[in-house]
């Protein structure tokens, strides 16, 4: 099988530490968060879902481990981080807010889990072999998203952040992740500025498929994903 150089075979074998925990928060969440002192030399990102769903249901429990499942998978420089899930429902609409907050090295990488196991893999097929990444042999069993976050430090409290699509896969040849890298997005934003960077009416063909993945596993529409990066004090 042949793959460009993108295509991480085994991933597990270059995975770093698994940190992370889901935190059922009440009304004083945000409070709570805005107190986490951001470390020097490290940046403080939050990623946030934002999603509505139409549900007849009083009371809901919302369980698990973050977006998707795992909250961060981490590369070598390190990486802390929580997650925690906001639930507000009427009769007929939820509306659900589910933010990952890590704290990242400057210059390191987190990688954030979008959908696990997305239920429609034939689009990621055919844009892996569109893209040059798999040979027509290769057939996915099994797609995981994931958003690679690098945030760097700049003068004047300003901050670059990085965000690259990522697929996980399994096939009959084995398995692997792939860096979607034509798919990067990279802006420069002010420390605590937030910025969109994908929903599922929006025009970015991957980031756009990855939050259909997610607003089908999660039972939501018209869902986003907003990310924050805040800089040290000084």
């Amino acid at each position: 099988m042949r793959m460009t150089d993108r295509i991480e075979i085994n991933p597990k074998v270059t995975l770093g530490l698994m940190l992370g925990w889901l935190v059922l928060l009440g009304p004083g969440a945000n409070a709570q968060t805005s107190l986490i002192p951001v470390p020097p030399g490290h940046v403080k990102v939050r990623v946030e879902f934002r999603q509505a769903g139409q549900r007849a249901q009083r009371g809901i429990d919302v369980k698990g481990t973050g977006p998707g499942g795992t909250v961060v998978q981490v590369d070598p420089k390190g990486v802390t981080g929580s997650a925690r899930v906001q639930v507000q429902e009427s009769q007929r609409t939820i509306r659900q807010h589910v933010e990952s907050f890590l704290l990242v090295q400057d210059g390191g990488e987190a990688r954030l889990t979008v959908v696990e196991q997305v239920p429609e893999i034939v689009w990621f097929q055919q844009y892996a072999h569109r893209h040059r990444y798999i040979t027509a042999a290769v057939v996915f069993r099994q797609v995981g998203t994931f958003l690679a976050v690098r945030p760097t430090l700049l003068p004047d409290k300003r901050i670059r952040v990085k965000i690259t699509p990522q697929i996980s896969y399994q096939s009959d040849q084995g398995e692997g992740t792939i860096a979607l890298v034509e798919a990067s997005t990279e802006v420069v934003v002010h420390t605590g500025q937030p910025i969109t960077i994908g929903g599922t009416d929006g025009r970015g063909e991957v980031m756009r498929q990855f939050l259909l993945g997610y607003e089908r596993v999660h039972q939501a529409n018209h869902v986003s994903i907003v990310l924050t990066a805040e800089t040290p004090p000084h």
